[in-house]
């Protein structure tokens, strides 16, 4: 990772389940060089496609702490990367706390227990991907191909979001929280209990889309970050 300018600000983003960093293309092409943009993906993702997965949300964050080598103004995290952007904040060391954006995912002090037990099949797991908002193209389940590869990557990201449950469900990050929830999203639930994962300040913007925030509106969801970056 570069070293950010001094004259933008650096914002960190951490994907949905089963994405990796180039989900956040069209986002980053809205925000140009309004900011320093640090596309984050775990192992068995992306460009990391070929480490193996990693279902422990502890050993999930730390993964990521070691990818960012400079103090970050705002942390963006969308669907499981916003409980992942949480658990980041909570142990990264720098003298000012960054912002955090949570996109796409209700708080997870109000998350029921995903039932990891019955993440048998590749229908299993797409169906309990689906209960949380999350979105897998039909064809996946329909071709065998693409089912056999599929499938452990996506039991794999839903054993992770349980972990992550576990792991921030009383973490309160010490920067400002801004949560950003599709209108479409229809899996979102008691937003407003965000407020306890934040000791400072917490707002819940809507925005025109479905569950994939910044895929399907990259352009508003740009706006709000450059706007909770003014606010500070």
């Amino acid at each position: 990772m570069t070293t950010p300018s001094t004259s933008r600000p650096a914002v960190a983003f951490i994907p949905p389940s089963c994405c990796g960093a180039g989900y956040f293309r069209r986002l980053r092409r809205e925000l140009g060089d309004r900011v320093t943009f640090h596309a984050l993906e775990l192992p068995g993702h992306g460009r990391r496609y070929q480490e193996t997965p990693l279902t422990d949300a502890a050993e999930a964050v730390a993964d990521l702490v070691a990818r960012i080598d400079a103090p970050l103004d705002a942390l963006y995290g969308e669907s499981l990367g916003a409980y992942l952007a949480l658990g980041v904040a909570d142990v990264l060391q720098q003298e000012r706390p960054p912002l955090l954006l949570a996109a796409s995912n209700s708080p997870p002090s109000v998350r029921g227990r995903i039932r990891t037990e019955e993440l048998d099949t590749i229908e299993a797991a797409v169906a309990a991907l689906r209960a949380m908002g999350g979105e897998i193209p039909p064809e996946v389940i329909s071709d065998p191909e693409l089912a056999e590869s599929a499938y452990p990557l996506i039991r794999a990201d839903l054993f992770l979001s349980q972990s992550c449950i576990d792991l921030v469900r009383g973490s309160a990050a010490a920067g400002n929280l801004t949560v950003l929830a599709g209108t479409g999203d229809t899996a979102l639930t008691r937003l407003e209990a965000w407020s306890a994962h934040t000791r400072g300040r917490c707002e819940v913007a809507s925005l025109s889309g479905g569950h994939l925030l910044s895929a399907a509106n990259p352009a508003a969801v740009a706006e709000h970050v450059l706007e909770a970056l003014a606010r500070g």
